[in-house]
């Protein structure tokens, strides 16, 4: 069922395509009224369930047809013949802020702009600036507004989009006094890419800060600008937008921002129901008048009646449903993890020493954790168990040395027939064993199934690493039944990592909240192969947030005690 938002929508593509093709003022901003009062009407579903849909203003019976068809169908018999007359990128040429519809009928039907390479095209061969009102000032605006159409389209790494976001924010804190600022958008809420960088902040000197922002030197191109907000675009096509209100809005404002798309149309439509409308400025109820304004987010959810959503959960799945049931659940924190499971030293692909290891483990707090370098069928960066031996009888000591407890154990690789690279007496000496993939993609769906299961089912294999071996470098993982894998671990005890390591995230956060309801035990860990490297645990957490994972659903997150309790019990329960 498409929601309001996605019928509006709908509703605008038609209006901007009867404008398009001359159609009268009348016809098309009938289209235009009806998308605005759909954008704050009750669910769609639920008026075509009482009939009441042509209740709705500027909603008559031609309009509500219609919008049954495009709930029915997805689209409408209207649309598709207007698509008929354009290629499908005029909303590219449409999308780039500068040129409306007018301008934009009049470059396709006279000189044949249907696209932005068309629309570049023509401004690079000076085509553009023989076109009616077509200035230099205008031609620049239009490149500018080009460059934030493409802009959208990119997707940005993760943690890069952190490292500009904190630099941004620095970089408006040594402006123009600002009371509270903070990045939002899909940044917030810990997606593996974003698209922009969204920076909400509060002043009482919104222009200033504006103006500050626009003249950062690392700017290439500013978007745009306003007394309340600007927008600028970096060399490599990174776009960031910033938004300035007064500090009473600051709760209003950080949730409006930080979505998602999906979240907040759900928001909107729980909110018509009880006769408010939520933005930026407010929660306005539409019988007094009366404006709630909120200085945190916990203000905005509870004038709903909602508990509080962390932003990490704010995609549309049902968190609404549970913010209205009370049962938003307590997700993992930093503060809860108790060690790392996975990382690597000179003694395999790793960066640093052991004691270099040891001691930046040691430096983060943490109980324990676990040198885990790689076992021999990696080649020259694998250990054989005679070299992973003598590690051994240095690791304690140097554990001790830094007070923490650090675990004996290796990344082990799962060949191709589901065994093991070493021998199950070489394992059960180690504190613990990763088993991961590292060669033989190409193995079709059952036999990549049937290798995982055989793994998990080694009593020694406590974990198994980056289960679905995916990278967000092109490519997206090995097939396996999920279910039959999540099934396995299950029953076994065998813990799934979720990997921090900035190209892998792995597993994804929507099949780590598929394990979670299979009751499978996860890791989160940093995968590092140098001391800085460790953070990227901070990474995995972000991911187990986003997948509802909750320190119960993390052996991490458990004291030493627990950890050891548990490899025991895998141990026990597969040898019985």
């Amino acid at each position: 069922m498409p929601s309001n938002t996605e019928i509006a929508e709908t509703l605008l593509r038609i209006r901007k395509l009867m404008e398009l093709a001359g159609e009268t003022f009348y016809k098309y901003t009938a289209y235009e009224r009806a998308a605005a009062t759909l954008e704050n009407a009750p669910p769609v579903a639920d008026l075509l369930a009482a009939g009441e849909l042509t209740t709705l203003p500027g909603i008559g019976k031609s309009l509500a047809a219609t919008i049954e068809e495009i709930v029915r169908t997805g689209t409408s018999a209207q649309l598709e013949l207007l698509q008929q007359r354009y290629p499908p990128t005029i909303f590219e040429v449409l999308g780039v802020s500068g040129i409306g519809i007018k301008t934009g009928a009049m470059l396709f039907e006279q000189y044949g702009i249907g696209s932005l390479t068309d629309l570049e095209r023509a401004i690079d061969s000076g085509v553009l600036a023989e076109a009616p009102r077509m200035g230099p000032k205008t031609i620049e605006n239009i490149r500018r507004g080009i460059l934030a159409y493409r802009g959208r389209l990119r997707r940005t790494p993760l943690p890069r989009a952190l490292r500009v976001a904190h630099d941004a924010i620095t970089y408006l804190e040594a402006g123009p006094p600002v009371h509270r600022i903070e990045f939002a958008g899909s940044l917030r809420r810990k997606e593996v890419t974003v698209g922009d960088i969204d920076i909400v902040c509060t002043s009482d000197a919104a222009a200033e800060v504006v103006d500050h922002f626009v003249r950062w030197d690392r700017a290439r191109a500013v978007l745009a600008e306003g007394p309340t907000k600007g927008s600028i675009w970096l060399e490599d096509g990174l776009q960031i937008d910033l938004r300035v209100l007064p500090d009473h809005l600051y709760g209003n404002l950080l949730q409006h921002f930080t979505g998602s798309r999906e979240h907040n149309i759900q928001v909107r439509e729980h909110a018509t129901r009880k006769n408010l409308r939520v933005s930026e400025n407010g929660i306005l109820n539409l019988e007094t008048g009366d404006v709630i304004t909120s200085r945190d987010e916990l203000g905005v959810y509870a004038a709903l009646g909602m508990q509080y959503i962390p932003p990490e959960l704010r995609s549309g799945i049902g968190e609404v449903e549970l913010a209205l049931r009370n049962e938003v659940p307590e997700l993992l924190e930093v503060a809860d993890v108790r060690g790392d499971f996975h990382m690597h030293s000179t003694w395999s692909d790793g960066r640093q020493t052991l004691e270099e290891m040891i001691a930046a483990a040691a430096a983060r707090g943490y109980e324990y954790h676990a040198i885990t370098d790689h076992s021999p069928a990696r080649g020259v960066i694998g250990c054989s168990a005679d070299e992973l031996r003598k590690q051994h009888a240095t690791l304690r000591e140097l554990g001790d040395k830094y007070g923490l407890r650090t675990l004996w154990g290796s990344e082990v690789d799962i060949l191709p027939d589901g065994s093991m690279d070493f021998p199950d007496d070489v394992l059960a000496e180690m504190d613990i064993v990763i088993g991961s993939v590292h060669s033989a993609f190409r193995q079709t769906r059952d036999e990549m199934t049937a290798r995982l299961i055989r793994a998990i089912e080694s009593p020694y294999v406590t974990i198994i690493g980056h289960p679905t071996g995916r990278t967000l470098e092109g490519f997206g993982g090995y097939e396996f039944d999920y279910d039959a894998v999540f099934a396995a671990a299950a029953r076994t005890g065998t813990a799934l990592e979720m990997d921090g390591q900035a190209k892998r995230f792995d597993l994804p956060a929507n099949l780590a909240r598929r394990a979670k309801m299979f009751g499978v035990t996860l890791t989160v860990d940093s995968d590092a192969h140098d001391a800085t490297q460790l953070a990227n645990i901070e990474l995995s957490i972000g991911q187990a947030r986003r997948a509802g994972l909750t320190r119960d659903d993390v052996l991490n997150a458990r004291p030493l005690e627990g950890v050891l309790e548990f490899v025991r019990l895998k141990r026990e329960r597969v040898k019985r």
